[in-house]
Protein backbone atom coordinates (compact mmCIF):
# COMPACT_ATOMS: atom_id res chain seq x y z
CA UNK A 1 0.00 0.00 0.00
CA UNK A 2 2.80 2.70 1.08
CA UNK A 3 5.13 1.59 -2.47
CA UNK A 4 1.74 2.04 -4.63
CA UNK A 5 1.13 5.69 -3.11
CA UNK A 6 4.44 6.55 -3.48
CA UNK A 7 4.31 5.36 -7.22
CA UNK A 8 1.71 7.80 -7.55
CA UNK A 9 3.04 10.48 -5.37
CA UNK A 10 6.34 10.37 -8.38
CA UNK A 11 4.16 10.28 -11.36
CA UNK A 12 2.72 13.38 -10.27
CA UNK A 13 6.63 14.98 -9.21
CA UNK A 14 9.20 12.88 -10.97
CA UNK A 15 11.55 14.87 -8.54
CA UNK A 16 10.46 13.33 -5.34
CA UNK A 17 11.53 10.01 -6.94
CA UNK A 18 15.33 9.51 -5.49
CA UNK A 19 13.55 10.72 -2.16
CA UNK A 20 10.62 8.44 -2.25
CA UNK A 21 12.95 5.75 -3.41
CA UNK A 22 15.18 6.21 0.08
CA UNK A 23 12.40 6.60 2.39
CA UNK A 24 10.57 3.44 0.91
CA UNK A 25 13.64 1.07 1.64
CA UNK A 26 14.40 2.79 4.79
CA UNK A 27 10.98 1.78 5.60
CA UNK A 28 11.15 -1.35 4.58
CA UNK A 29 13.94 -2.53 6.07
CA UNK A 30 13.28 -0.66 9.80
CA UNK A 31 9.91 -2.76 9.34
CA UNK A 32 11.55 -5.94 8.24
CA UNK A 33 14.02 -5.34 10.82
CA UNK A 34 11.26 -5.16 13.77
CA UNK A 35 9.75 -7.74 12.57
CA UNK A 36 13.18 -10.24 12.84
CA UNK A 37 14.01 -8.73 16.41
CA UNK A 38 10.64 -8.84 17.67
CA UNK A 39 10.33 -12.12 17.01
CA UNK A 40 13.86 -12.87 18.03
CA UNK A 41 13.39 -11.38 21.34
CA UNK A 42 10.78 -13.44 22.06
CA UNK A 43 12.85 -16.69 21.06
CA UNK A 44 15.87 -15.05 23.09
CA UNK A 45 14.00 -15.21 26.11
CA UNK A 46 11.84 -18.27 25.44
CA UNK A 47 14.04 -20.23 23.20
CA UNK A 48 13.66 -23.19 24.81
CA UNK A 49 9.63 -23.18 24.79
CA UNK A 50 9.86 -23.09 20.59
CA UNK A 51 13.03 -25.10 19.67
CA UNK A 52 12.84 -28.84 19.67
CA UNK A 53 15.27 -31.14 20.64
CA UNK A 54 16.13 -32.32 17.17
CA UNK A 55 16.64 -36.55 18.13
CA UNK A 56 13.29 -36.99 20.08
CA UNK A 57 10.99 -33.78 18.29
CA UNK A 58 9.24 -33.32 21.35
CA UNK A 59 10.93 -32.00 24.12
CA UNK A 60 12.18 -28.63 24.26
CA UNK A 61 16.39 -28.02 23.74
CA UNK A 62 17.90 -27.29 26.17
CA UNK A 63 21.81 -28.37 25.05
CA UNK A 64 23.51 -27.97 22.07
CA UNK A 65 26.18 -30.99 20.92
CA UNK A 66 28.46 -28.54 19.64
CA UNK A 67 30.46 -31.96 17.63
CA UNK A 68 26.75 -33.11 16.30
CA UNK A 69 25.75 -29.11 15.51
CA UNK A 70 22.56 -30.42 17.48
CA UNK A 71 19.98 -29.54 19.84
CA UNK A 72 19.13 -31.71 22.58
CA UNK A 73 16.53 -31.79 25.83
CA UNK A 74 17.60 -33.12 28.99
CA UNK A 75 16.78 -36.78 28.27
CA UNK A 76 18.18 -36.76 24.89
CA UNK A 77 21.64 -34.93 26.20
CA UNK A 78 22.16 -37.85 29.46
CA UNK A 79 21.30 -40.61 26.44
CA UNK A 80 24.18 -38.52 24.10
CA UNK A 81 26.35 -38.59 27.18
CA UNK A 82 25.87 -42.37 27.67
CA UNK A 83 26.45 -43.48 24.26
CA UNK A 84 29.55 -44.58 22.96
CA UNK A 85 30.29 -43.25 20.10
CA UNK A 86 28.81 -39.52 21.33
CA UNK A 87 29.87 -39.33 24.88
CA UNK A 88 33.11 -37.23 23.88
CA UNK A 89 31.16 -35.23 22.24
CA UNK A 90 31.48 -31.31 23.27
CA UNK A 91 27.78 -30.64 25.00
CA UNK A 92 26.70 -27.19 26.37
CA UNK A 93 23.97 -25.31 27.53
CA UNK A 94 21.34 -23.81 24.53
CA UNK A 95 21.94 -20.13 24.40
CA UNK A 96 20.35 -18.53 21.43
CA UNK A 97 21.46 -15.29 20.33
CA UNK A 98 19.37 -13.14 17.79
CA UNK A 99 21.56 -14.25 14.85
CA UNK A 100 21.13 -17.92 15.72
CA UNK A 101 17.41 -17.24 15.98
CA UNK A 102 17.29 -16.51 12.81
CA UNK A 103 17.31 -20.35 11.98
CA UNK A 104 14.67 -20.84 14.38
CA UNK A 105 11.76 -19.10 12.71
CA UNK A 106 8.83 -20.47 11.32
CA UNK A 107 7.28 -18.93 7.73
CA UNK A 108 3.33 -17.08 9.15
CA UNK A 109 1.73 -19.22 5.93
CA UNK A 110 2.80 -22.51 6.38
CA UNK A 111 3.41 -23.38 10.27
CA UNK A 112 6.23 -26.72 10.29
CA UNK A 113 8.38 -24.63 7.67
CA UNK A 114 11.23 -22.83 9.11
CA UNK A 115 12.23 -19.37 7.45
CA UNK A 116 15.00 -20.01 4.96
CA UNK A 117 14.99 -17.21 2.75
CA UNK A 118 14.73 -14.30 1.97
CA UNK A 119 12.76 -12.87 -0.95
CA UNK A 120 14.22 -9.47 -2.19
CA UNK A 121 11.55 -8.23 -4.54
CA UNK A 122 8.73 -9.03 -2.26
CA UNK A 123 11.17 -7.96 0.57
CA UNK A 124 9.65 -10.36 2.70
CA UNK A 125 10.92 -13.99 4.90
CA UNK A 126 10.26 -17.16 2.70
CA UNK A 127 10.59 -20.66 4.03
CA UNK A 128 10.94 -23.26 0.88
CA UNK A 129 7.35 -23.91 0.25
CA UNK A 130 6.30 -20.52 -0.31
CA UNK A 131 9.38 -20.53 -2.80
CA UNK A 132 7.82 -23.04 -5.04
CA UNK A 133 4.12 -22.13 -4.26
CA UNK A 134 4.20 -17.90 -4.56
CA UNK A 135 7.66 -16.67 -5.25
CA UNK A 136 8.62 -18.83 -7.58
CA UNK A 137 11.70 -17.53 -9.78
CA UNK A 138 12.27 -14.87 -7.52
CA UNK A 139 15.73 -14.04 -6.78
CA UNK A 140 16.29 -14.58 -3.02
CA UNK A 141 18.95 -14.90 -0.44
CA UNK A 142 20.10 -16.61 2.88
CA UNK A 143 17.75 -15.42 5.78
CA UNK A 144 21.24 -14.83 7.94
CA UNK A 145 22.40 -12.71 5.01
CA UNK A 146 19.29 -10.85 4.78
CA UNK A 147 19.33 -10.18 8.22
CA UNK A 148 22.98 -9.17 8.66
CA UNK A 149 22.39 -6.67 5.47
CA UNK A 150 19.33 -5.38 6.84
CA UNK A 151 20.96 -5.17 10.40
CA UNK A 152 23.98 -3.61 9.38
CA UNK A 153 21.91 -1.14 7.27
CA UNK A 154 20.04 -0.47 10.67
CA UNK A 155 23.21 0.02 12.29
CA UNK A 156 24.88 2.62 10.10
CA UNK A 157 21.09 4.81 10.64
CA UNK A 158 21.61 4.24 13.81
CA UNK A 159 24.97 5.45 14.12
CA UNK A 160 24.43 8.33 11.78
CA UNK A 161 21.71 9.68 14.08
CA UNK A 162 24.18 9.04 17.57
CA UNK A 163 27.22 10.60 15.72
CA UNK A 164 25.63 13.04 13.40
CA UNK A 165 22.50 13.74 13.53
CA UNK A 166 21.21 14.04 16.98
CA UNK A 167 24.11 16.06 18.34
CA UNK A 168 24.00 18.84 15.30
CA UNK A 169 20.30 18.82 16.54
CA UNK A 170 20.94 19.27 20.27
CA UNK A 171 23.34 22.07 19.24
CA UNK A 172 20.79 23.98 16.98
CA UNK A 173 18.70 23.41 20.19
CA UNK A 174 21.10 24.65 22.52
CA UNK A 175 21.86 27.57 19.90
CA UNK A 176 18.12 28.20 20.17
CA UNK A 177 18.31 28.75 24.15
CA UNK A 178 21.57 31.27 23.32
CA UNK A 179 19.32 33.49 20.96
CA UNK A 180 16.80 33.39 23.31
CA UNK A 181 18.59 34.75 26.05
CA UNK A 182 20.23 37.01 23.42
CA UNK A 183 17.03 38.28 22.24
CA UNK A 184 15.93 39.04 25.54
CA UNK A 185 19.12 40.49 26.46
CA UNK A 186 18.93 42.73 23.35
CA UNK A 187 15.29 43.19 24.40
CA UNK A 188 16.12 44.65 27.43
CA UNK A 189 18.90 46.86 26.49
CA UNK A 190 16.50 48.28 24.17
CA UNK A 191 14.10 49.11 26.77
CA UNK A 192 16.78 51.10 28.98
CA UNK A 193 17.20 53.58 25.54
CA UNK A 194 13.81 54.07 25.13
CA UNK A 195 13.26 54.80 29.10
CA UNK A 196 16.46 56.73 28.80
CA UNK A 197 15.47 58.92 25.87
CA UNK A 198 11.37 59.26 27.18
CA UNK A 199 13.50 60.53 30.41
CA UNK A 200 15.25 63.47 28.11
CA UNK A 201 11.88 64.08 26.54
CA UNK A 202 10.45 64.75 30.23
CA UNK A 203 12.83 66.82 31.29
CA UNK A 204 13.09 68.66 27.65
CA UNK A 205 9.24 69.45 27.79
CA UNK A 206 9.52 70.13 31.74
CA UNK A 207 12.27 72.71 30.60
CA UNK A 208 9.93 74.14 27.52
CA UNK A 209 7.61 74.64 30.31
CA UNK A 210 9.52 76.05 33.04
CA UNK A 211 10.43 78.87 30.30
CA UNK A 212 6.93 78.80 29.17
CA UNK A 213 6.24 80.36 33.03
CA UNK A 214 8.94 82.87 33.18
CA UNK A 215 7.83 84.29 29.64
CA UNK A 216 4.49 84.71 31.39
CA UNK A 217 5.89 86.01 34.66
CA UNK A 218 7.98 88.86 32.16
CA UNK A 219 4.98 89.68 30.28
CA UNK A 220 2.72 90.12 33.61
CA UNK A 221 5.74 92.46 35.47
CA UNK A 222 5.66 94.25 32.44
CA UNK A 223 2.03 94.80 32.50
CA UNK A 224 2.21 95.40 35.98
CA UNK A 225 4.61 98.14 35.80
CA UNK A 226 2.65 99.82 32.72
CA UNK A 227 0.12 99.60 35.18
CA UNK A 228 1.62 101.45 38.04
CA UNK A 229 3.26 104.11 35.81
CA UNK A 230 -0.65 105.05 34.69
CA UNK A 231 -1.73 104.31 38.61
CA UNK A 232 1.07 106.94 39.74
CA UNK A 233 0.25 109.30 36.83
CA UNK A 234 -3.90 109.51 37.67
CA UNK A 235 -2.45 110.08 41.30
CA UNK A 236 -0.82 113.04 40.75
CA UNK A 237 -3.42 114.72 39.01
CA UNK A 238 -5.93 113.38 41.82
CA UNK A 239 -3.64 115.13 44.20
CA UNK A 240 -3.44 118.55 41.97
CA UNK A 241 -7.57 118.28 41.38
CA UNK A 242 -7.92 118.07 45.41
CA UNK A 243 -5.08 120.70 45.85
CA UNK A 244 -6.91 123.43 43.59
CA UNK A 245 -10.43 122.50 44.84
CA UNK A 246 -8.86 123.57 49.00
CA UNK A 247 -7.66 126.36 46.74
CA UNK A 248 -11.12 127.59 45.50
CA UNK A 249 -13.04 126.67 48.84
CA UNK A 250 -11.09 128.69 50.86
CA UNK A 251 -11.96 131.16 48.46
CA UNK A 252 -15.76 130.47 48.12
CA UNK A 253 -16.11 130.04 51.97
CA UNK A 254 -13.72 132.93 53.21
CA UNK A 255 -14.68 136.92 53.46
CA UNK A 256 -14.78 138.41 50.33
CA UNK A 257 -12.19 141.02 49.87
CA UNK A 258 -9.97 142.61 47.12
CA UNK A 259 -8.39 138.75 46.64
CA UNK A 260 -11.62 137.60 45.88
CA UNK A 261 -12.28 139.58 42.77
CA UNK A 262 -9.12 138.38 41.33
CA UNK A 263 -10.22 136.61 37.82
CA UNK A 264 -8.93 133.26 38.26
CA UNK A 265 -6.47 131.82 35.44
CA UNK A 266 -8.58 130.46 32.67
CA UNK A 267 -5.99 127.66 31.71
CA UNK A 268 -6.79 126.39 35.51
CA UNK A 269 -8.13 123.30 34.38
CA UNK A 270 -6.97 122.90 31.22
CA UNK A 271 -4.38 120.35 32.08
CA UNK A 272 -7.42 118.36 33.03
CA UNK A 273 -9.83 117.75 30.02
CA UNK A 274 -7.38 116.02 28.51
CA UNK A 275 -6.05 112.44 30.36
CA UNK A 276 -2.97 109.99 29.46
CA UNK A 277 -3.59 107.09 27.97
CA UNK A 278 -5.53 104.59 29.60
CA UNK A 279 -4.94 101.02 29.13
CA UNK A 280 -6.23 97.63 29.07
CA UNK A 281 -4.33 94.72 30.29
CA UNK A 282 -5.38 91.36 28.64
CA UNK A 283 -2.96 88.41 28.52
CA UNK A 284 -3.67 85.45 25.99
CA UNK A 285 -4.02 82.51 26.74
CA UNK A 286 -1.86 79.53 26.84
CA UNK A 287 -2.94 77.71 23.58
CA UNK A 288 -1.21 73.90 24.30
CA UNK A 289 0.55 73.15 20.90
CA UNK A 290 -0.01 69.42 19.07
CA UNK A 291 3.24 67.97 21.42
CA UNK A 292 1.93 64.80 21.65
CA UNK A 293 1.56 63.88 17.96
CA UNK A 294 5.02 65.71 17.12
CA UNK A 295 6.38 63.17 19.64
CA UNK A 296 4.98 60.23 18.34
CA UNK A 297 5.70 61.32 14.87
CA UNK A 298 8.93 62.06 15.96
CA UNK A 299 9.93 60.14 18.95
CA UNK A 300 12.09 58.00 17.15
CA UNK A 301 12.20 54.25 15.00
CA UNK A 302 10.17 51.67 16.69
CA UNK A 303 11.74 48.34 16.95
CA UNK A 304 11.47 45.67 14.87
CA UNK A 305 12.24 42.26 14.85
CA UNK A 306 13.97 40.62 12.18
CA UNK A 307 13.45 36.66 11.83
CA UNK A 308 16.12 35.32 8.55
CA UNK A 309 16.87 31.84 8.12
CA UNK A 310 20.38 30.70 8.74
CA UNK A 311 19.86 27.63 6.69
CA UNK A 312 17.57 26.50 4.60
CA UNK A 313 15.72 23.20 5.66
CA UNK A 314 17.20 21.02 2.92
CA UNK A 315 20.27 22.80 3.62
CA UNK A 316 21.14 21.36 7.35
CA UNK A 317 22.34 17.84 5.97
CA UNK A 318 25.17 19.31 3.63
CA UNK A 319 25.96 21.77 5.35
CA UNK A 320 25.67 21.34 9.04
CA UNK A 321 27.19 17.53 9.11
Amino acid sequence: MIYETMKTMISFNPFLKDTYRVLFFFLRYKLLFTYLTDIMATYSTQAQHFVECDQCEENPAKFVCKTCSGNLCEECTTEHKNRKITKNHEITEFRAENENMVGFLFCSDHKTRKIDCFCDPCQTPVCTDCIVLSHNGHPVKSISSAYKEIKEDMQTKKDEIDTKLLPKYIELLENEAKKRSELKKEAGEIEKKIQAYTHHIIETVKSFGERTVEDLRIQERRGLQKNEESSAELQSKIDRLKQIRKHLSERIEGKPGKSFFKPLDNNLLQEFETCSNIYNYKLHDFQPGSLSSMVKLNFGTLPNLGIHAEKQASQIYKHGF
